[in-house]
């Protein structure tokens, strides 16, 4: 039986209105994303799935490939992760849909196994993404490699298959993320990264600034490092003052 090991989970998120999504330039972030990953974790990004149907196994056919793609939609790369445990995702929701909504998200999403990199070298990370594709809020969180990336729960092994409860709560935060410049927080995570609006609230404020360690990022978003004991008390008594989500 595989030893189980720790991963970091790190999920960004962009607010996004038909233009902007439209002038988001997908290829040259996923590109700046690999360059970044691979620099951090000295992994080799092995093989690449596109519009959640292309797969390429050679990064320049994968290149080549982006190039070719007048709309990239989704996109997913893997770093061996049979052995490493590391991979992400990026979309581009608002491409994805025929009837285009007032708002939308890009979203990023990076599953890294603890082996490869430390808490300095993922906020470091971090920061260098925040800038330059632009996201407005996020989190990092440390998870059991028996977990899901997607809904952050266990994995239920069966005899011959594997799977993971969808629950209602995740499509409330699938509906509720457009609002991350309203104050909205998904959750509470020893990482968390706010902007402007979770700081204009005078009782979200109060809050944010009394418990834990808040900092700057840039000059848009702030990150705020909380204890497992702040995120315990937190939950318990200013879950609606911190608009959370979960």
């Amino acid at each position: 039986m595989k030893n189980r090991t720790k991963n970091w989970i790190i999920k960004l998120f962009k607010l996004t209105d038909e233009k902007s999504a439209e002038m988001f330039e997908m290829e040259s972030k996923i590109l700046f994303c690999i360059k970044q990953i691979e620099k951090m974790s000295e992994l080799k990004a092995k093989s690449f799935d596109i519009n959640y149907q292309s797969i390429y196994k050679t990064k320049s056919g994968f290149e080549k490939a982006l190039k070719s793609n007048k709309e990239l939609v989704y996109c997913f790369v893997d770093f061996d992760s049979e052995k490493t445990e590391t991979y992400f995702t990026i979309s581009n929701q608002m491409l994805n849909l025929k009837e285009k909504p007032e708002k939308s998200t890009i979203d990023f999403c990076l599953q890294i196994s603890t082996e490869y990199c430390n808490e300095k070298s993922i906020l470091e990370f971090n920061r260098i993404l925040i800038d330059e594709l632009g996201f407005d809020y996020g989190y990092t969180t440390k998870l059991d490699s028996n977990f899901d990336l997607g809904t952050e729960r266990k994995i239920k092994k069966g005899l011959f298959s594997t799977s993971v409860n969808i629950l209602e709560k995740d499509h409330i935060w699938t509906s509720n993320k457009i609002e991350i410049l309203n104050g909205i927080i998904k959750n509470l995570y020893p990482i968390n990264y706010i902007n402007e609006s979770h700081l204009t609230n005078s009782e979200q404020k109060k809050i944010i600034s009394e418990f834990g360690v808040l900092s700057k990022t840039n000059n848009r978003i702030y990150v705020w490092n909380l204890t497992d004991l702040n995120i315990e008390n937190l939950k318990k008594t200013k879950r609606t003052e911190l608009k959370l989500v979960e």
